[in-house]
């Protein structure tokens, strides 16, 4: 399976565009980035720039090993409790953890043979959306899911991916902070032409039709030195037909393996070489003893 970061090939309208819906490939990690400076209409000040970091971590669910709860390293975002609950009732949980958290999931990466992890950098301006792609596109796909009046809404999807929509923007009450807003969606059908807005008008792009579940849509403040985990409610609920069990689940022959997501994200000078996060993100890990000898 190939868990990749699915960046859009335009500048986009913001956020509340794309919910109007509905009814790259992930790799090792990447060098120093240098940033063009990117100024605004009119020449006038550069853009707010963000450096982006995905880790992809999968782990391979087994009934003869006990699964340590990454979930006990981590807080509570600020997510409203209402939000929070709705997420839950799609199988989708959100996390807010620091240098903790980040240490134990490098000590299970480096020390569990059932767990990999692919990162993805990516620096984008403010109000600039991408997508993060969980798994491979399927041929068929029955998703249900709960809206915020508590309706369940089912539909059946061909040629489907499921994915996350994700913008970020600065916070007004603390500059240091960033805000992260998250909305799941479906990617689906046959690819066609059609009408994309960007910064410099309307353009006709190759694309597909998108289902946005806008009652998922929710915004997370991030302070500075700060990790994102998305992932599913439980891994025993396993693959299912919810957002969470179709998104973050699959299956590989006898096995089931659970995909994670964690993201940091920190404020990028333009025209500099955007320096190391506070937080250590899963560097790759330590060789074991032994390991990569001849006739061991």
């Amino acid at each position: 399976m190939r868990f990749r970061a699915v960046i859009a090939t335009s500048l986009l309208a913001g956020l509340a565009a794309a919910l109007a819906g509905c009814g790259g490939q992930s790799g090792g990690r990447s060098g120093p980035i240098n940033l063009k400076p990117m100024m605004t209409k009119g020449g006038a000040a550069p853009k707010t720039m963000y450096q982006i970091r995905t880790v992809f971590l999968q782990h391979r669910l087994r009934p003869d090993a006990p699964i340590e709860d990454v979930w006990r390293l981590l807080g509570t975002t600020n997510v409203p409790h209402e939000k929070r609950a709705l997420w839950e009732a799609n199988d989708l949980r959100l996390g807010d953890g620091a240098s903790l958290a980040a240490e134990r999931l490098n000590e299970l990466l480096a020390e569990t043979p059932d767990r990999t992890a692919n990162v993805h950098d990516l620096v984008v301006p403010e109000n600039f959306d991408f997508a993060i792609a969980l798994g491979q596109k399927r041929e068929a796909i029955d998703l249900v899911w709960t809206d915020a009046a508590g309706r369940l809404v089912g539909r059946h999807f061909e040629e489907a991916i499921t994915r996350l929509r994700v913008v970020c923007r600065h916070d007004p009450s603390d500059p240091a902070a960033v805000r992260i807003a998250l909305v799941p969606e479906v990617l689906h059908g046959k690819e066609r032409l059609r009408w994309v807005r960007t910064e410099q008008g309307h353009v006709q792009k190759m694309g597909r039709s998108t289902c946005v579940l806008s009652d998922l849509a929710v915004e997370v403040r991030l302070p500075p030195g700060r990790l994102l985990v998305v992932g599913p409610t439980s891994p025993a609920a396993g693959p299912g037909i919810s957002f969470g069990g179709a998104g973050f689940f699959e299956r590989r022959g006898p096995d089931t393996w659970q995909e994670t997501i964690i993201l940091t994200v920190q404020r990028a000078v333009p025209g500099k070489v955007p320096e190391s996060g506070k937080v250590p993100f899963l560097p790759p890990p330590k060789p074991r003893p032994g390991a990569g000898k001849a006739g061991k």
